[in-house]
């Protein structure tokens, strides 16, 4: 059985044509999915309402981060979520960070050496925490647009 460890996994964010590796992060929650239903239900029916799936509504989730101000990619994401950026996120699973996503003409290209998750949203809502005898703490929205893919890896 093949399992994918979470540590050593790499987060990148894709602004433009320009692919931004983010550095340090603590957590990312790309959010659930929730469908829609759309009732069929006849009007002779007396006990039970019938339903068909209706459109997948992306969720929400979210990206945290001890804050450092010597950390470029934190003071991006900051800015990216104050301006509500709308990003793609990929994350990737560990491997040879000379393996890593690129954009050729417009369009995202992904390494077959290794999986990748990806989705498109929005950032927002800069979240900051303090507490006694901790760091300084981050949390930033991510409003996904699209349903996350898994692309597995076929090399």
């Amino acid at each position: 059985m093949s399992q994918i460890r979470v540590q050593g996994s790499r987060v990148y964010a894709v602004v433009g044509a320009v692919v931004e590796r983010l550095q340090c992060l603590k957590t990312i929650d790309f959010g659930s999915d929730s469908t829609g239903k759309m009732e069929i239900t006849c009007l002779d029916e007396s006990d039970t309402k019938s339903y068909l799936p209706g459109l997948t509504d992306p969720g929400d989730g979210s990206m945290g981060f001890d804050f450092n101000k010597a950390n470029e990619s934190h003071l991006k994401v900051i800015d990216w979520a104050q301006k509500k950026t709308e990003v793609t996120l990929i994350m990737a699973e560990p491997g040879n960070d000379t393996d890593i996503p690129k954009v050729e003409n417009g369009e995202i290209k992904l390494p077959t050496n290794r999986t990748f998750w990806k989705c498109v949203g929005t950032l927002s809502s800069p979240a900051w925490k303090f507490e006694a005898d901790t760091l300084v703490n981050c949390t930033v929205t991510l409003q996904r647009k699209t349903a996350l893919v898994c692309i597995p890896a076929t090399t």
